[in-house]
């Protein structure tokens, strides 16, 4: 009888303790900012910001040194490209080195003097560009017009010269690319920054918003202290475990229906790939959101003032970008970072995440994964539980 009154007792604390916790939630306007206003508005932001997802007409200047009718041409070209758009055509290189030094320009493309006369003669016509290389993404941008650009005019005046020597259109063309190459962009055909950052920006967001939830409840729960509802539960048998477990469910509830408007509204609204299953992804989210809950609580057991959660967790969010191996692949990290980002939930979600939903993946490709997250649960569950119950016997005393 006295097992099934503790199990009893057990079960209706959990209860007790995740119905209370909707009113700690939701009473607290620092809270309810992280866990709903933030959750609805940093999603939008970020995604209105990428919505282009590429950088089109990027401003570049030309310098024809040689203005002839090829020279001409391969500006024509350069700018009809999607990515650059010229915005102005020199003879001064030093004209265009002064908008490029005052950010009017990103790149320079000059035609040496030589150009329409080394080509007539079949001799290498070099023509140099110059880009930002500090903002990666534009210079991409130069460097693919260019490339192609040059590409382009080069093989049209290679087989031109083929075809003035008898040779048939179809030899001329399989002359002068005798081994062609094939490319296929998986997953990503446009090279969309959106569809590249955002799926795991958006996964980050919630975790980041529930840890300062966390963290915030936490430190308000420290500066209550004897006054808090949750000191005579602690006090039972299996009280701190009950406790931990009530209120995950809580946050855990409130979250589900923000990963439902992320993944599914916002993913729609701003058609973001989605090859996935969503059910699978639930599953494989459900305890993503239960290990970051459980490692929130923990943490925030450190905290003696709730400020201290904004003033500590704050500084996580760019470590945890960088750690989790999506902008930088973790085989290119120093060894104790990658043993540290193991311990972080987003690090194994945000890998299984991607391929769940972005690659295509099956739920058995991502299960390592899945289990990695499953083994943070527990590990978080068991250090929160043994920090509360420490907490309530320090308190009680």
């Amino acid at each position: 009888m006295k097992d099934k009154k503790t199990t009893y007792n057990f079960f209706n604390n959990i209860i007790d303790v995740w119905l209370n916790e909707y009113k700690t939630i939701f009473r607290d306007a620092g809270v309810v900012t992280l866990f709903i206003i933030a959750v609805v508005v940093y999603p939008i932001i970020y995604s209105l910001a990428y919505n282009n997802e590429l950088a089109k007409d990027v401003p570049i200047a030309v310098v024809d040194e040689n203005d002839s009718d090829l020279s001409r041409k391969l500006i024509s070209m350069l700018d009809a490209s999607d990515e650059v758009n010229v915005i102005i055509k020199t003879p001064d290189f030093n004209q265009a080195k002064e908008m490029f030094k005052k950010s009017e320009i990103y790149g320079v493309v000059v035609i040496p003097a030589d150009f329409n006369k080394k080509i007539y003669k079949s001799e290498t016509a070099v023509v140099t560009v110059y880009a930002d290389a500090s903002y990666m993404i534009i210079y991409k941008q130069i460097m693919t017009a260019a490339n192609y650009t040059i590409g382009t005019l080069s093989a049209g005046i290679e087989i031109q010269r083929r075809i003035s020597k008898k040779e048939q259109l179809k030899q001329a063309f399989d002359n002068r690319d005798p081994l062609p190459i094939e490319t296929y962009a998986l997953y990503n055909p446009k090279g969309g920054y959106a569809s590249y950052v955002m799926p795991a920006v958006l996964l980050l967001i919630l975790q980041q918003t529930l840890l300062l939830g966390i963290g915030l409840i936490g430190g308000t729960t420290k500066e209550r202290e004897k006054d808090h509802f949750l000191l005579p539960i602690g006090l039972e048998i299996g009280g701190s475990l009950s406790i931990v477990i009530g209120k995950s469910i809580a946050y855990y509830t409130v979250y589900l229906f923000n990963a439902l408007y992320v993944f599914v509204i916002v993913f729609r609204l701003f058609s973001f790939p989605m090859r996935g299953n969503y059910f699978e992804m639930f599953v494989f989210l459900t305890p993503f959101l239960f290990a970051v809950i459980y490692m929130g609580i923990t943490i925030s057991a450190f905290f003696k003032k709730r400020e201290q959660a904004l003033m500590i967790l704050l500084f996580t969010s760019i470590p945890f970008i960088f750690l989790t191996g999506f902008s930088w692949p973790t085989q290119a990290m120093p060894q104790w970072q990658v043993w540290l980002s193991q311990i972080i939930p987003s690090t194994p979600a945000i890998k299984g995440f991607l391929a769940l939903t972005q690659r295509g993946a099956t739920f058995n490709d991502v299960f390592y994964n899945w289990l990695h997250i499953w083994i943070l649960l527990f590990a978080y569950l068991g250090i929160a539980s043994l920090l509360v119950k420490k907490l309530v016997k320090k308190v009680s005393v």
